[in-house]
């Protein structure tokens, strides 16, 4: 690529965002003076590309309406890189029906590219390895996430079948809990009409957050098992959304239904504090008062929710599982016969090996 070519490209990244550049603005970050970035931006318009100047002192440069539009793509060396290592990243997996497109939207995008940097590009292919999950990852249709998304902007009620998942039996760590705001998927096969909000995506699953009108709560479905049907419900007047956080909030109430074992604890220390110390999918903090937290901790089974207690590093009472209790004290006892006992080692200082 030519010095020219390449600091064409360049202005026209920089156009590229949606603001106005002043002229002595684009001479600063292209290292070039401002004459220059003149008869650059003339060149910009002889090749087609819409570049509106205003005079003033608020005047400036910015590509016009369609710019962004016009061929060729053109990257520079980090952005397209980055945008190989989306395409290689296994997006497809997550998607289904994209394998094809990514594969031609890589090879279009290699053909466009300088030799050094086609080269690094190529080489994320032959140096990379993914790693298979534990679990096969579900496909999902792109053209139903469009679908959905559209349902979302528009305030557009979506119909849809649905066949939701076994529910795995409980353990014996204690009962499933209760929904609260945001019910499980499981065990709610049926016909459905909601009101779309948002698309999360969590684990290597597309969720759907919606408002079940039918049911007068908020509801959260798995996208992989939604069959769409056309055409969609009425309009709906927008409702505040559950929480501000919808990440961490679609990823709290997803995890809690799939424990099979939870238990109620109340912890000495303010809810502001405990909230920092758990993971959204280990549990949800309540405050009791300024001091104290009502914890519903939950996992696959209550060793791992001993695990996750002692991590905690404050005082708490387990209030409802005695199983809880006792796994808590095997472990207390296990890692007290693993301490050695108080008193001089059996290394000196002096004799130890530093690494």
């Amino acid at each position: 690529m030519s010095q020219t070519a390449g600091r064409l490209l360049g202005l026209l990244s920089l156009l590229m965002v949606p603001r106005t550049w002043s002229g002595t603005e684009l001479a600063e970050r292209l290292n070039v003076s401002s004459r220059t970035v003149r008869n650059d931006i003339g060149t910009l318009r002889d090749l087609g590309y819409p570049v509106e100047g205003t005079r003033g002192g608020e005047g400036g440069y910015r590509l016009g309406s369609g710019g962004s539009a016009v061929p060729p793509l053109l990257l520079n060396p980090d952005e397209a890189v980055a945008v190989a290592v989306g395409l290689h990243s296994g997006l497809s997996c997550i998607i289904g029906g994209m394998e094809e497109t990514s594969a031609q939207a890589l090879a279009k995008l290699e053909q466009i590219l300088p030799a050094g940097v086609r080269n690094r590009v190529k080489n994320l292919a032959h140096f990379t390895v993914p790693m298979a999950g534990n679990h096969p990852m579900p496909i999902v249709d792109p053209n139903l996430l469009t679908l959905i998304i559209e349902y979302c902007h528009g305030h557009q009620r979506f119909r849809f079948s649905y066949r939701a998942e076994a529910e795995s039996p409980p353990d014996h760590g204690g009962a499933p809990p209760e929904p609260r705001s945001a019910p499980s998927d499981q065990g709610h096969s049926g016909e459905f009409e909601v009101e779309p909000y948002r698309l999360v995506n969590h684990q290597h699953r597309w969720y759907l957050l919606t408002f079940d009108p039918a049911e007068d709560t908020w509801a959260i479905f798995r996208v992989e098992h939604i069959v769409a049907k056309l055409p969609g419900g009425r309009r709906f007047e927008p409702r505040e959304l559950p929480a501000k956080d919808i990440g961490a909030y679609v990823e709290r109430n997803v995890s809690a239904s799939r424990w099979n074992c939870t238990a109620t604890v109340t912890v000495q220390a303010a809810a502001s504090e405990v909230v920092k110390m758990l993971m959204p999918a280990e549990g949800t903090v309540e405050a009791l008062d300024e001091l104290r937290s009502t914890v519903v901790i939950g996992a696959e089974c209550v060793r791992t929710m001993a695990l996750t207690l002692a991590r905690l590093d404050v005082e708490f009472t387990v209030e409802d599982s005695p199983e809880l209790n006792a796994e808590i004290r095997a472990l207390s006892e296990r890692l007290l016969r693993a301490t050695p006992p108080s008193g001089p080692t059996a290394t000196s200082p002096e004799s130890a090996t530093s690494l």
